[in-house]
């Protein structure tokens, strides 16, 4: 499980240790579900990046709600 999570959090655009736990959440969740391959775990970490990246908005996003 701590290499899928440090695989993982490579990939992250902003390595906070809030956006780590959010991953390892993900994996341990996946884990407990009965999925513990590395490839169920890295698949559970994407996932968990997509959604870090869903909840996060961009600067296009808010240069359009204030108008620049």
């Amino acid at each position: 499980m701590t290499a899928a999570l440090e695989q993982t959090c490579k990939k992250l655009k902003s390595d906070t240790p809030e956006a780590r736990k959010h991953v390892a959440d993900r994996l341990i969740e996946c884990a407990k579900s009965g999925r513990r391959s590395m490839a169920h775990l890295i698949e559970a970490g994407e996932q968990a990046l997509v959604q870090l990246e869903v909840s996060r908005p961009s600067s296009r996003w808010w240069r359009r709600v204030i108008g620049n």
